[in-house]
């Protein structure tokens, strides 16, 4: 696949698929944030939620031995998250 049609999808799933499903990804990246935070006992930020997500699919990939269109464009619609919730 080539970057510029992965870049795409993970663009349309942000702003289309997930958005419709989850809601605004500051609303809905802070809910993960508080829980996470409780659950560990450590202050989880907000951006933090999108980086421990595209670690989640890196590990995915790792544990397979076979990475997949897939999970690249899941990586990319995290951490693009993580970007616009940082300035939230």
């Amino acid at each position: 696949m080539q970057r510029t049609h992965l870049l795409e999808c993970a663009s349309n799933k942000i702003t289309n698929h997930s958005a419709k499903k989850w809601g605004p990804p500051q609303r809905n990246f802070s809910n993960v944030a508080d829980r996470w935070s409780q659950i560990l006992g450590v202050q989880i930020d907000t951006w933090q939620v999108g980086l421990m997500l595209v670690d989640l699919q890196i590990a995915r990939m790792a544990s397979t031995g076979q990475p997949d269109n897939e999970g690249f464009i899941d990586i990319c619609g995290y951490a693009a998250l993580a970007g616009e919730v940082v300035d939230g």
